[in-house]
């Protein structure tokens, strides 16, 4: 398996001259299985600069797209995603339930007029649910993929993919110590010994006393998760709009100083690219 970062900021794009290193684009990647279609997790913003590279293949075109949940950050970048405008391309969806509705909502909003030129009825590709693709647990060939929700407001799922016991971990958008059905015991247990977990950290620890609720965790938590679970290897991700590079440069600082010799840990930017070997 390769897994791509195309989108690793958090709430609202941010691209400018203090977001050059880590990326502005919102949440986006691709994980890419040998002997399978390519498989996109998220439309945030980065979707288009993926779009465009999948365009330049100049074969008809079939993807898999994985939704976490159904906030715009992570939806908004599917209006530019250029397969989604090119007859001959098959896309079928997955993860949250209730992805193609969300969707559909990008394109079909009756809050106003003008919100988008293009209807969802008028994509040239062909765009469907599948409904193999539903939790808490489907196949991507030879890989197993396990679901857990989110402590996030209106729900989310994140996804373990696993291959001959090798398995990655996808967790954005999650407040491990939030309210919510699930607890840390729960995330220890899913993304046990995992080869690597990517996982939200958009906040510090002491930010985390006016943001509960809100849904995202501190890098502080996400150390001692990866720690509990026995990770080989962790990616802090979602990074905050309001963060420049430097600033992340000091979150990452501080959670290798925590997470010590025998964890490594990593700050998601695009074009950053993982492999996990059978």
């Amino acid at each position: 398996m390769k897994l791509t970062f195309w989108g690793t900021r958090g709430s609202i794009a941010v691209p400018g001259k203090d977001t050059l290193r880590y990326g502005g684009n919102t949440t986006c990647l691709c994980l890419e299985i040998e002997g399978q279609r390519p498989v996109i997790l998220d439309a945030g913003t980065g979707i288009r600069n993926l779009g465009l590279c999948l365009a330049q293949y100049g074969q008809p075109l079939d993807l898999c797209l994985l939704i976490t949940h159904l906030h715009w950050d992570h939806l908004l970048g599917f209006l530019f995603f250029e397969p989604a405008y090119r007859g001959g391309a098959n896309l079928s969806v997955g993860g949250w339930p209730r992805g193609m509705e969300g969707l559909r909502s990008l394109f079909d909003s009756r809050r106003g007029d003008g919100n988008f030129p293009v209807t969802f009825s008028d994509l040239p590709a062909r765009i469907q649910a599948d409904e193999s693709l539903r939790p808490p647990r489907f196949r991507l060939g030879s890989v197993q993929v396990t679901t857990i929700g989110l402590n996030h407001p209106q729900g989310g799922i994140g996804f373990r993919f696993e291959v001959e016991g090798r398995a990655l971990v996808f967790l954005t958008d999650n407040e491990l110590y939030g309210p919510g059905p699930y607890n840390p015991d729960h995330y220890a247990r899913f993304c046990q010994g995992a080869e690597v977990l990517v996982h939200d950290a958009q906040y510090l620890p002491e930010e985390m006393a006016s943001r509960r609720g809100w849904g995202h965790s501190d890098w502080r938590s996400v150390v001692e998760l990866a720690r509990r679970a026995g990770v080989g290897r962790l990616v802090l991700t979602h990074h905050d709009p309001g963060r420049r590079d430097e600033q992340v440069d000091d979150i990452l600082a501080q959670a290798r100083q925590e997470a010590g010799p025998d964890l490594p840990v990593e700050a998601a930017r695009e074009g950053m690219v993982l492999e996990i070997k059978d």
